[in-house]
């Protein structure tokens, strides 16, 4: 009776083991999926001169803010970008490691995506792709009188 006992319960232990390792495999190869995915969607490392190269050495302006001027840009020959490229970029960093690290997480149908950055030296550019229609900001605080329905 104790060794049929004890045989059971090893039996228990090896499928539970063996169900336990089936589950983790499964998890490491969802994991592993995500990550090769994931490896296409995180922003990509542009040199200034890939930045002068994909705006065409600043030729198309945008647009300009507080923290730089936006230019058209062409990443390959059918994807453009906007390129936003920071003026006096002089700090120890660290906003611009969180706009990159926040801005290149985000995955949203109302969001620019991110796909990319410059960090040489001082010279610091995002590149984002390129949303036709202006700005959302000119669209939202047109003049009053019009109608601007999202829908």
């Amino acid at each position: 009776m104790l060794g049929s006992s004890i045989a059971a319960a090893i039996a228990i232990a090896v499928g539970w083991r063996y169900r336990l390792g089936k589950k983790e495999k499964e998890s490491q190869v969802k994991i592993e999926k995500f990550l090769e995915d994931y490896k296409e969607l995180k922003p990509s490392r542009y040199s200034y001169a890939d930045i002068k190269r994909i705006t065409n050495h600043f030729k198309e302006k945008l647009g300009q803010g507080g923290y730089g001027t936006v230019f058209k840009g062409r990443l390959s020959s059918d994807v453009l970008g906007a390129v936003k490229v920071l003026n006096n970029f002089k700090g120890n960093g660290e906003e611009f490691i969180n706009e990159v690290g926040s801005m290149g997480k985000i995955h949203h149908v109302n969001v620019t995506r991110l796909v990319g950055f410059c960090a040489d030296g001082y010279d610091r550019a995002l590149v984002y792709e390129y949303l036709p229609n202006e700005s959302l900001e000119k669209f939202i605080f047109a003049a009053k009188g019009k109608d601007r329905s999202l829908s």
